[in-house]
């Protein structure tokens, strides 16, 4: 089968296909003939938690049908439509075909295409983990989401207004933040912003309930200021690369802030199944309704994978790209 590998050249991650054997199911797997996966920029960050070896493919989310279930499997059949992470498997979703354990499937959702199935795995529950496992968000609270046009950020968007919380977002684009009032966004703010709790204060005088921080230390301390007493800041991701800053611990103690951060980097199956059940429970029956769908940027041929991810590199999408076979 055709597969593709993610391969550094010159402090750059690129793509490089490759023929390989299509793999067997250990006995909690099940073996998918993939028809559409999507792009995560932490598999493409040099140095960061880079999923795919020389081993196997790389690529963490996909779409398809059940060709083969392992001797463990039982809520699942052949020719079952799901979609799921592939990690915790010697597999990778950019191929032909890929391995899924049990615990990390889900059924595709009635009306739901293969490409929108496939942008759902990885973000949504990364979104749904930083809002709700960890940001313990409710109807009426007030989120911040940083970088909202990030594939996250636009995934915890479609979240939060499932369950019926007002959203702030910052993008460096205004033309983003227009496109994303359109999926519900209450309020957006241009970034950088000198004064970024003043601004929310243009919103609410009150403060904020969670930040969902796409974006990195750049922000940090700025949007931990706009927080409530009690506040929770959840971080998900670096994509300014700055990884340290300083924090004003008395903020901190003073207003007895939550901060948590957000990886599958040493997650446990234990977490992984209590975050996947929750999700099927409290978000996908609602997913589909009105424009609760994932937010899908672009959709590129299994051939031109290398090219959808030099375009996610550039900054330029808002939600999801997909890569359809």
């Amino acid at each position: 089968m055709k597969a593709y590998f993610t391969d550094v050249v010159n402090g750059e991650s690129r793509l490089v296909a490759a023929d390989i054997d299509i793999p067997k199911p250990a006995d909690d797997e099940i073996l998918i003939k993939v028809r559409a996966t999507a792009l995560n920029r932490g598999g493409f960050i040099v140095g960061g938690v880079m999923h795919g070896a020389s081993a196997y493919p790389s690529g963490t989310e996909a779409a398809g049908e059940i060709i083969q279930i392992g001797s463990g499997v039982q809520k699942y059949k052949l020719g079952d439509k799901i979609m799921g992470r592939v990690i915790g498997t010697n597999s990778g979703s950019y191929s032909e075909y890929c391995t899924i354990k049990d615990y990390q499937a889900m059924f595709i959702p009635g009306g739901f295409s293969w490409e929108e199935s496939a942008a759902i795995p990885v973000s949504f529950l990364a979104a749904y983990d930083a809002l709700i496992t960890y940001g313990k968000l409710s109807k009426d609270d007030i989120v911040l989401i940083t970088s909202i046009s990030s594939a996250i950020g636009s995934s915890a968007l479609i979240i939060s207004k499932i369950i019926g919380a007002k959203v702030i977002g910052t993008s460096t684009s205004d033309l983003k933040l227009e496109k994303l009032r359109n999926y519900g966004m209450d309020f957006g703010i241009i970034t950088p912003e000198t004064n970024l709790a003043d601004k929310i204060k243009e919103f609410t005088d009150d403060g904020i309930n969670l930040v969902v921080n796409c974006l990195g230390g750049s922000i940090f301390n700025d949007a931990m200021m706009a927080l409530k007493f009690k506040g929770i800041f959840v971080n998900v991701g670096y994509m300014d690369n700055i990884t340290n800053v300083e924090v004003d611990l008395k903020k901190i103690h003073s207003q007895r802030y939550s901060i948590h951060g957000i990886s599958n980097a040493y997650v446990t199956r234990k977490d992984i199944i209590k975050t996947v059940e929750g999700f099927k429970r409290n978000v996908l029956p609602y997913l589909g309704k009105n424009k609760e769908k994932p937010i899908i940027d672009k959709i590129y041929n299994f051939d031109d994978i290398d090219k959808a991810r030099k375009y996610m590199m550039s900054n330029n999408q808002i939600g999801k790209i997909v890569v359809k076979l």
